[in-house]
């Protein structure tokens, strides 16, 4: 590919909060730990249901967790950060993509940052959004609306 392609947006909340619901469920962690809990979930309420008792306190906990766990990890945790990445200049200004054969180049008025293919984990597609996650920085990303 001898052209560059060229890109510009400015981020928004609503861009932060969707996106790092997916970064969320891109993680391993994430998801183990969900499947962990709908495990538990499943054998809370196979216990109740084949124990004729009320459910104990210990049950009661179980069976609330796991929906907590959720509405934090996937409400609570992405507006939050949202709202915190709207408070930094760095990550609300207008940047510009270019994306060529040595990687993709984000310049905003701040300045520059280059990410060689090479350095790059995961490009992520989703109908919205193309999130790039890197190899060395697990819990860094960058994404762009499509």
């Amino acid at each position: 590919m001898n052209q560059t392609l060229r890109l510009c947006y400015t981020p928004v909340q609503q861009d932060y909060s969707q996106v790092l619901r997916l970064f969320l469920w891109q993680r391993t962690g994430t998801r183990l730990s969900l499947a962990f809990l709908v495990v538990a979930f499943g054998l809370v309420i196979y216990a109740i249901a084949t124990q004729g008792a009320p459910p104990s306190i210990f049950e009661l906990v179980w069976l609330l967790l796991p929906p907590i766990f959720v509405v934090y990890i996937f409400v609570i945790q992405p507006n939050r950060l949202a709202k915190q990445a709207m408070r930094n200049e760095q990550l609300t200004t207008e940047a510009t993509w270019e994306v060529g054969d040595e990687g993709v180049t984000i310049t905003s008025r701040f300045g520059s940052a280059m990410m060689e293919w090479e350095t790059l984990n995961k490009l992520v597609t989703t109908r919205e959004y193309y999130l790039l996650l890197g190899k060395t920085n697990k819990h860094a990303f960058r994404f762009h609306p499509r």
